[in-house]
Parts: structure tokens; sequence; C-alpha cells
């Protein structure tokens, strides 16, 4: 299984300043992939542009994959996106896996005069016209003149996607596509079932091969501290965040207990599900940047 993380610390503006950093220790320490989300109006812990975080992320690192969880399309124009991504992949030399998705905040969409009904349609229109660009197609074209992006992709003939999804038109929109679905970090292991089959049964409806890669994003904490896997378990419950824990362990939606258990669990992941790319999670209220970083420490000796 391959073994990713996202940034642990996004509670400030210095600590978004240190994001470069974070992507360095995440590389050393052997993860092969450093993720951050998109978010916001979240006060200080606004993330709204996480393509510039990569950006600085790339110049400090060599080998480790940058992606976004969810980059939000419907509210951006295909075009920039195009062009950042494309410029974003060669500054990091093909490093970038591109996750898409189609946003929720009803705030989001009312800031950016976006009706969320026309979220999927928007969507749709978004990356079917990237791609396009991405493969060498004109941007626009009046009378004998045609424009075209310039640089492309580092990769060819664009950067690996994958699409956030949950509800079954959303599973339905990445299995055309034919991208792998990321599944959301609240999802139960039922759920996550559930969802995996709808979206392989999508993937054959489309004439789409399985891709090789099924991710999953789960929030990971590891402790031999039988009390304190029960505080993190009880707070990350009063978050919202359902589920597993060594009292709880018929739903997985987070991971938190001993090294032992979190391998078993997560060899369930692979055995049941298929899954073979792990976004560990961390940003615990309460649980210090050392305590998640010993968490992150024994999850790379767990497969290492």
């Amino acid at each position: 299984m391959k073994l990713a993380v996202t940034a642990w610390d996004l509670s400030s503006v210095e600590a978004l300043q240190r994001i470069p950093d974070q992507a360095a220790k995440a590389e050393a320490m052997g993860f092969e992939g450093f993720w951050l989300p998109e978010n916001h109006f979240a006060g200080p812990a606004a993330l709204s542009a996480p393509l510039i975080l990569l950006a600085a992320a790339a110049a400090r690192t060599h080998t480790i994959d940058l992606g976004t969880t969810s980059l939000v399309l419907p509210i951006r124009h295909p075009v920039s996106v195009a062009e950042e991504v494309a410029m974003l992949d060669q500054i990091a030399q093909g490093r970038l896996i591109l996750g898409l998705g189609r946003g929720f905040s009803e705030d989001l969409f009312d800031v950016f005069e976006v009706d969320p009904r026309q979220k999927r349609a928007l969507f749709k229109q978004s990356l079917t016209r990237m791609l396009s660009i991405w493969a060498g197609d004109p941007i626009h074209q009046k009378d004998d003149r045609a424009l075209y992006l310039s640089p492309r992709p580092h990769q060819s003939p664009y950067p690996r996607l994958w699409i956030a999804a949950f509800g079954p038109l959303a599973l339905k929109q990445a299995a055309a596509f034919g991208c792998p679905y990321l599944a959301s970090p609240m999802e139960t292991f039922a759920e996550l079932s559930q969802n995996l089959a709808q979206y392989r049964a999508a993937l054959k409806a489309a004439d789409q091969v399985q891709p090789e890669v099924v991710p999953v994003m789960r929030t990971i904490f590891i402790t031999e501290d039988a009390a304190l896997a029960a505080a993190v378990s009880e707070k990350l419950g009063q978050e919202g965040r359902r589920g597993s824990s060594q009292d709880h362990p018929d739903q997985p939606a987070f991971i938190v207990g001993s090294a032992k258990y979190v391998q078993d669990t997560l060899a369930r992941y692979s055995e049941d599900l298929g899954v073979n790319y792990l976004i560990a999670r961390g940003r615990i209220q309460g649980i210090s940047e050392a305590q998640q970083i010993a968490s992150h420490s024994t999850l790379i000796t767990l497969f290492r």
C-alpha cells in the first residue's frame, strides 16, 4: 500500500507559511504523497489556493507526489485551471496528482455566484475542456489564428486526475471520466464498500477500465496509550468524524488505536476493498505536532 499524508498543521497563517517544511518532512519520513485540501472563509486556517502552496512545496521536495484532495472546479474558469495546473506540473516535474471536486458549501457557491444545481454540469463542462486543452487542442480560434496552451503539463497528456465523490451521481461522473474515485474521509467502511461497488458498476457501464489506484483518505492516530486513544476517539466523534476505535471497530472512518489495531484495520481495507493508496489525515485538535509526527512515523514503519 502506498502511503501519503495531508499537512498536519493548517491552524494559522504561520502554519500555512510552513507548508513547504511539512512537505519536506513528509518526504524525509518516507511518505510517497503530500496532499492539501481546499477550504474558504475558515478564518486563519482557510486554504483557498492549494496550487500556490503546492508550488512552494515543489521547490522544497524532490520525489514526493503533490496532490489536492479536492480542488473545487465549478467556481473556476477551466482555462485558468488548465494553465495553472500545467505550470505546477512542470515545476513539480510530473509529481502532481490533481484531485477535483464539485464543492458543497452554499456560502461558497453564493460568493462565487454559481448555481449549486448546476455544479455537476459545470464540473463536466470544465473538465472536458481542460482535457482538450491539455491534449493540445486549440484554446481559442478566430479567423485563421489559433491559441494553444503553453507550456503543456510535464505528464503526458495531462497530470493524474482523481475525482472526489460521495453520492451516486458523483460516483457515476467519476466513472464516466475513468478517474479514480477519492472517497470522503467521513465515509464509514460500509459506506465505502457500497460506493466502491456502485463506482465499479458505473465504470463497467461507461466502458471504462478500472484504474490501478484505489485510494482512501482516513484520519489516523496511532498510540499505545489506551486512555489517549479513547480521548482522541471521543474528540473526533464530537467533531462529527464517524470512525473506528478499538471499542467500535465496525464503523471505520477514522482509525485510532495501537499499531497492531491500525495495521489490522488497514489490511481489511486492502483485502476486502482493494485499497492500495492511503492518505493519512491528521489535524486532530488537542494533539501536538510532535504526537502527530510520531503517529505518522509509526505508520510508515508498519508498511516498510
